[in-house]
């Protein structure tokens, strides 16, 4: 874990380098919302929480490296005719999206649609640790009220192969973006 947020942090920074270098403006953000999953008939929804930074590529086209921290209720199972409790777990997620959209310097409301890949780390009470690729695909839309502080509301199809199956959630969060840097 302590490793997986030192590599989050040193990526960031090299990505905030080249950001500063090229004179664009670029963004710090952190949210949180629902973890909802589709397709899991033992579990139920639950939180999460994250960080990023958006790195301006081309003006309509940005990069945003992520870090997330998900967690989903348990959920009683039947099985003939007995129900057994199952406990919930977390998924930590760390990887890219890339946003195509209106990005700073457009207008105070951005609309976007995003695409990403990451890596992900199953954790289960009672069951091995499972890690596996995912991909994401999703919406969102941030109010810039100031140059330099954006409000942000997004919804992610997120789904992970693991093991022989996969997993798929629905992620709903609202943030804040931090911008530095000039236009």
């Amino acid at each position: 874990m302590k490793k997986s947020i030192s590599v989050f942090g040193a990526i960031l920074f090299l990505l905030l380098i080249v950001s500063t270098a090229s004179a664009r403006k670029f963004s710090l953000g952190a949210f949180a919302g629902l973890n909802l999953p589709l397709v899991q008939q033992d579990a139920k929804s639950g939180a999460l929480f994250g960080a990023k930074g958006r790195i301006p590529l081309l003006p309509f086209l940005a990069l945003e490296p992520n870090f997330v921290f998900a967690k989903y209720a348990g959920k009683d199972v039947g099985v003939r005719e007995k129900t057994y409790p199952q406990e919930g777990g977390d998924i930590t997620s760390f990887g890219a999206d890339l946003l195509v959209g209106s990005m700073p310097g457009m207008s105070k409301v951005k609309f976007y649609g995003l695409t990403g890949i990451n890596f992900n780390t199953y954790k289960r009470k009672g069951f091995s640790n499972e890690t596996g690729l995912g991909w994401t695909l999703g919406t969102g839309f941030e109010f810039l009220p100031t140059e330099i502080l954006g409000l942000e509301i997004r919804a992610r199809y997120h789904a992970i192969k693991v093991g022989e199956g996969g997993k798929a959630y629905l992620e709903v969060s609202g943030g804040l973006n931090y911008y530095f840097g000039s236009e």
